[in-house]
Parts: structure tokens; sequence; C-alpha cells
């Protein structure tokens, strides 16, 4: 029998100053300095609201850090071998998916323990102890998945909704992947206990956004925290980031919504001018086409039509003409290997014409 080990990350969910009332209790037992690093917007946006938290507790802030904008190994080097993180007895990771991924490198390479600070909606990061790594021009490099997540995710809805609201949008479309990738995955195996559980609660990660996700945008235009924000954020970056850590990320954590967005990131104007979520959300609806899961792909639809995610190749500017690439290179990923069938190029492509005609209709 294989031992499972698994650690999950403790959270705290909030408005203003009152999201870290904790603080003192879930950090000070670490030590007392502390490196902040994150992107730039977002350390400037949690900066104020952090020190006067802080102020209360017995910590200290010896130093904010750049993550430098590409969550790369050679990033997460150049701030090893800072001062600021040499001397820090534990890091916080501010902002988006790149800044925490990076900041889990530094965390795994230092071992140092680390806490979370995710300053917008569009990502699991805060949660999972799953990185993403890039080259330092951008191009994807790799993937690892550090020791543990974060000690403990602090998430200050207040923060979340003065950030831009598309990045809630691209969320959104994210996470209505992992509602419909994670069960097609998983169909018809016998599951053990610690993939069973996630698949499980992976519901969780798409109705809330299908029952509350309209207002939580419009919300997050309005800059306002609300009941239906704090839903939809949870099942983002929460729900959706335990779903991911616990599944096996190599069988069951994908699916052909995310093949369809990887082939599409050799046209110019995908990696230009559309983000991840976005594209995977389109990936989403042609995959329950392929499925024939209609009454499911009615609901999801309707829902994406509420707030403009992508449902046409119109929406995300490709072709027809364009798909023979980005097929050749959809068919060839890991996302697919595992699910109830196999799925063909020919399939993909039938899956992407047929949304074109159901888009005709509805």
């Amino acid at each position: 029998m294989v031992t499972t080990n698994v650690q999950f990350a403790g959270y705290s969910v909030g408005s203003g100053i009152d999201t870290y009332e904790k603080m003192e209790d879930i950090c000070s037992v670490y030590g007392k300095k502390v490196v902040v690093i994150g992107g730039e917007k977002a350390l400037a946006s949690i900066k104020d609201v952090l020190e006067e938290a802080v102020a209360k507790t017995s910590l200290e802030i010896i130093g904010y850090e750049w993550y430098g904008g590409v969550a790369s190994y050679e990033n997460g080097e150049r701030l090893l071998a800072l001062d600021t993180v040499k001397e820090a007895d534990m890091i916080f990771a501010v902002g988006g998916g790149k800044a925490i991924d990076t900041c889990k490198y530094v965390a795994r390479e230092s071992k140092k323990p680390f806490f979370t600070f995710p300053t917008i909606a569009s990502t699991c990061a805060s949660t999972t102890a799953i990185a993403v790594m890039y080259y330092p021009n951008g191009v994807q490099k790799d993937v690892f998945i550090g020791p543990r997540p974060a000690v403990h995710n602090f998430i200050n809805l207040d923060i979340i909704a003065k950030a831009p609201e598309v990045y809630l949008w691209a969320g959104i479309g994210d996470t209505l992947a992992k509602y419909t990738e994670v069960p097609f995955s998983a169909r018809g195996v016998e599951l053990a206990h610690k993939d069973a559980f996630p698949a499980c609660f992976s519901v969780m990660t798409g109705e809330p956004l299908l029952k509350y996700g309209e207002k939580a945008m419009e919300d997050c235009k309005n800059n306002t925290s609300s009941f239906e924000l704090e839903q939809v954020v949870l099942a983002i970056v929460l729900t959706s980031g335990m779903v991911s850590y616990l599944i096996d990320s190599f069988k069951y954590n994908s699916g052909m919504g995310h093949a369809i967005f990887y082939g599409m990131t050799n046209l110019p104007q995908i990696e230009e001018r559309h983000l991840h979520g976005e594209v995977v959300s389109y990936g989403v609806l042609c995959m329950l086409m392929m499925d024939g899961q209609m009454e499911l792909l009615d609901k999801i639809y309707k829902f994406m039509k509420s707030i403009k995610l992508p449902t046409k190749l119109a929406d995300i500017e490709v072709t027809v003409d364009e798909l023979e690439p980005v097929l050749d290179n959809a068919v060839t990923k890991y996302d697919i290997e595992f699910g109830p069938y196999k799925i063909t190029k020919e399939m993909m492509r039938k899956a992407i014409l047929d949304l074109e005609e159901y888009n005709k209709t509805h």
C-alpha cells in the first residue's frame, strides 16, 4: 500500500483589515521577520492594509521585493540571493499566479514557510502547491509540485473587488474547466479516496459560478465586495485549488478545454490579446459538444453569454482556416491522455464546427 501525505493550506476570507485578525496566531509561530514578494501593482494595492495588520502583531516586515515579472527559475534564484530573503523567517507571497508561483520556488529552495495574499481572482495558485514555471522570455517551461502549499491563504475581498474585473472574468472561465473536465477525465474510473474526494467536490467549483457569477462580475466592476463576489472568489481561488492539489494532476485535473487552449497558443492573436481562462472556457464548450452533454452545454453557454465569455471562434479572433495547426498541437497534449475514450483530431474539429452551428441558433 502506498502512503499518502497531504497538507492543506488554511484560509481566511474577509474584507479589509478584518481579513488578518488571526495573523499573529497563524504566523508568529514561524518567527518574526517577513519578506513580502509580489508584483508591483499587487504590492501597491496591499501595502497599506498589510502594514496596518502587521503592526498589530509581533511580526516585522524587513523588505518588499518585486518577483521579476515572470515565474522563472532565474527570478527565483535572484530572489534567493537577496539579503532580505536570506534573513526572513517567512515569505508573504502577494499578487496573481505568476508572482505566487515564483514564491513557491523560493520557499521550496530556502525551506521557509510561505503565506499567500491573492490580489486578483484569476487563478487558484494561492491555494495549491502546483507551480507553472516559464523561461525568461515568457514561454512555458515546466510544472512542479512543491512539498506543501502555503501555510495560510489570506483572501481580502476588498482588494480583489478593486482589481480590474477582467481577472475575475478569466478566473471564472478557467474554473468552468475544473467543473467539467475533472468529472469527464475521471469518468468510469474506480478512484481511491485521494482522487475520489476532490472529484466529488469539483461540483462546488462550478455551481457558485453559474448561480452568482453575473452578479459577482457586476460588483467587481463597481469595486464592491459582496456575498456573491465572495462565493465566486472562493470557487476560483479555494475550491478549485483544493481540487487541483488533491487530485492526480496528470490524469484527472485537465481535459479537452485546456488542450484546445494550448493548441491555440500557436496563434499570435491568442498570445497577444486573449487570456488563458477566456480561451479555456471556449474549449469547455467544445468538449461538452463533443461528449454530447447538451443539457450542461445549454446551461453553461447561457451563463457564458451573460458575462461575455467566448462561445464561438470569432469571439477569440480565430477562423476555421486556422484550425489545422491548432488541432495538430492540441491532440498531442497530455490533457487528453486520460478519459473515458480516446479523443482524436477529427472529434475536436467536428466539435468546433458543431459549436459554430449551435451559436447560429442560440
